[in-house]
C-alpha cells in the first residue's frame, strides 16, 4: 500500500490538471491519508458533487482519486453557501483533522472493519 506524505500532496496540488476547481481554501491531511489508504483497500466512496465545474462537496476524494490515477464517479451538485473561487495552487493543506472522534469511528466501522 501506498503511503501519501504531506509534502507530496502540496506538490500534486500545485502541479496536476484537474478537471474541476476546487471552492474551498482548505484541505485536512488527515483526512487525505484516510480516503487514501481506503480507496486503496478497495472500498468506494459516493460521487463527488460538482456545478459550473467547481467541486461542491468532495474535496477529499476527488484529490484522493486523482492521486491513484483513478477517475472519481461526479453529480451535478447544488448551490453552496459557502462557494467561493479558488485555484488548486491556493489551498492550504492542514494538519488539522476534520473529523471528530465520533465520526472516525463510524467511518472506521464503515470502512476498515470488514
Amino acid at each position: 500500500m501506498i503511503e501519501i506524505t504531506h509534502e507530496e500532496v502540496e506538490k500534486f496540488l500545485l502541479e496536476a490538471e484537474f478537471d474541476h476547481l476546487p471552492c474551498q481554501g482548505e484541505i485536512s491531511f488527515p483526512v487525505l491519508q484516510r480516503i487514501h489508504r481506503r480507496l486503496q483497500q478497495g472500498n468506494s466512496f459516493s460521487a463527488i458533487k460538482v456545478k459550473d465545474g467547481r467541486i461542491i462537496d468532495g474535496h477529499h476524494r476527488y484529490i484522493c482519486h486523482k492521486l491513484l490515477d483513478r477517475n472519481s464517479e461526479t453529480t451535478l451538485g447544488g448551490a453552496n453557501s459557502k462557494y467561493y473561487e479558488y485555484e488548486w495552487s491556493q489551498i492550504n493543506l492542514t494538519h488539522d483533522d476534520y473529523d471528530s472522534e465520533e465520526d472516525k469511528l463510524i467511518f472506521e466501522e464503515r470502512y476498515d472493519r470488514q
